[in-house]
């Protein structure tokens, strides 16, 4: 098997999880967006997008070569200061002069479907720009 054969092969794969699971969280998450509920598959949905993201990277980021390390480099980069940015305003939000009220397993996976979007997507625009 060649490489592109099997890059294809992996990007179909990607495309297909991305397609299941974005659909699954859409599913699962509407009642309660339209309720105005904390959704509580809001994992699923995001990793369903990180997943559409990875379909894109992967032909960028399969050959190991320097423009592979650098956007790996300057997306983890990006990343800590996205997460940290993250944390700031989930506390300014949540705090006791906040607007939300959300306990500490709702703003974990806030901050994780947050992660999980947020690293992905910092490397599709790295791989745009570089």
């Amino acid at each position: 098997m060649t490489i592109t054969n099997n890059v294809k092969k992996n990007q179909i794969t990607y495309y297909f999880l991305g397609i299941l699971l974005t659909g699954l969280g859409i599913y699962l998450n509407f009642n309660y967006i339209i309720n105005g509920v904390f959704p509580v598959s809001i994992i699923i949905f995001a990793i369903g997008i990180a997943q559409l993201m990875y379909a894109y990277l992967f032909p960028h980021l399969f050959p190991k070569d320097e423009r592979a390390k650098s956007i790996i480099g300057k997306a983890m980069t990006v990343n800590y200061f996205i997460l940290f940015g993250a944390i700031l305003i989930l506390y300014l939000l949540t705090s006791s002069f906040g607007p939300l009220t959300l306990n500490a397993s709702q703003v974990l996976e806030l901050l994780f479907s947050i992660m999980i979007i947020a690293i992905p997507g910092t490397m599709v625009i790295y791989s745009k720009i570089t």
